[in-house]
């Protein structure tokens, strides 16, 4: 593994280019927010949301899809205070939904916004959840999919023409270049950002396997003519205004967005991804796939803002990273009907030998709590 040598993401972070320097592009990227005229940027961002804003009050000026964490209660304090539109918040309700995720997005409607949360059903989810672990290693593959879909779905039925989305992932994690400007939501694009684009499965493949097309259609986007009839478009509020995540948590926090009390496994952080239990076990099949995990992408945040050095985060790394999740491994076991058997058997199925140690024969090495360790030393 080759590591960026401004921040600690690996060359197998899935989407991520190097320089001639070794330095990655969610750097580079990064670095462009000092060139950019933000002021500028505010100004079109105020063309947009006039165009967009209802002009008889009779419909919502925008939609913006959230979870209660910090990001969408900044978006949406932004957007409903600074700008004074009305927008439509809409949530696509986790089954495993922590209790301080629903204090969060309890919280975030205090702000004074009508809120839509979309529960699908419980049998479904489970059994696509239940797919995506074992053939996608991602349980939370229909949480993925879904807060994409259905807040283009309420959009489309409420004839809201606006998705304002949260940070830039060119600007912030390096991901392909030409999605700054990028902002029809037709189906390519959609594919390519909205939830599934590492997956070579869709929901609508899904057929295949007994599910029927009523099954899944909180997990489908409208169809292009019924996208391009509302006039639905989606932007990046990060492509219009410098996202610094700091800045923004100090905020939301004065607005009553709540920490964790202990840290989550595989992090050190308090404020990240609150909103679900079950995001560990994503993390720690990130981990096994591309050998890098949740604390890798914050020291990374932190190294590329000046907050953190290369041997404080490395040391973080060691610390967090790579272990198995077991706080709410039962729970974990139960909503996926598996025994832990089946979850290790399942945990090795999607383990990147090449990055792991392993025996002669190939098979993989695990300490006496089942962990692994990578081939080379992280520096």
């Amino acid at each position: 593994m080759k590591y960026c040598k401004n921040c600690l993401y690996p060359d197998t972070k899935p989407q991520l280019e190097f320089n001639d320097d070794g330095i990655c592009s969610a750097c580079t990227n990064n670095k462009l927010k000092e060139t950019i005229d933000w002021n500028k940027k505010g100004n079109e961002l105020k063309q947009i949301l006039e165009k967009n804003k209802s002009k008889d009050g009779s419909t919502y000026d925008c939609i913006i899809p959230v979870s209660g964490g910090k990001d969408s209660t900044y978006q949406t304090y932004v957007i409903k205070e600074e700008f004074g539109l009305n927008p439509l918040v809409v949530n696509f309700h986790p089954l495993d939904q922590t209790d301080i995720g629903r204090k969060n997005l309890d919280n975030l409607k205090k702000i004074g916004v009508d809120c839509i949360e979309f529960s699908s059903n419980p049998k479904i989810y489970l059994k696509l959840a239940k797919y995506g672990l074992t053939e996608l290693g991602d349980f939370q593959w229909p949480e993925h999919i879904g807060i994409f879909t259905i807040p283009v779905q309420i959009a489309v039925k409420y004839k809201i023409p606006l998705i304002i989305w949260g940070e830039n992932p060119q600007l912030e994690y390096g991901q392909p270049t030409d999605i700054e400007n990028e902002t029809i939501l037709d189906r390519p694009w959609m594919e390519k950002n909205g939830g599934f684009f590492l997956d070579k499965i869709k929901p609508q493949d899904m057929t295949k396997y007994g599910f029927s097309i009523s099954d899944l259609k909180p997990y489908l986007y409208p169809t292009d003519n019924e996208i391009k009839q509302v006039g639905v478009t989606g932007i990046f509020l990060g492509t219009y205004i410098k996202w610094d995540i700091f800045k923004q948590l100090e905020l939301v926090k004065k607005l009553g967005f709540s920490e964790n009390e202990d840290v989550k496994e595989g992090t050190y952080d308090k404020w990240e991804n609150l909103d679900v239990y079950f995001t560990v076990f994503h993390d720690y099949f990130k981990f096994l796939k591309y050998g890098f995990g949740r604390t890798t992408d914050h020291v990374s945040i932190e190294m590329r803002y000046g907050r953190m050095n290369r041997e404080e985060a490395i040391k973080l790394i060691k610390k967090y990273e790579g272990k198995i999740p077991t706080k709410y491994l039962k729970e974990f076991l139960k909503a996926a009907n598996i025994t832990i058997n089946e979850f290790e058997e399942i945990c090795d199925k999607f383990t990147n030998k090449e990055l792991f140690q392993t025996d002669q024969e190939g098979n993989l090495l695990k300490d006496k709590d089942r962990n692994l360790s990578l081939k080379e030393e992280i520096k």
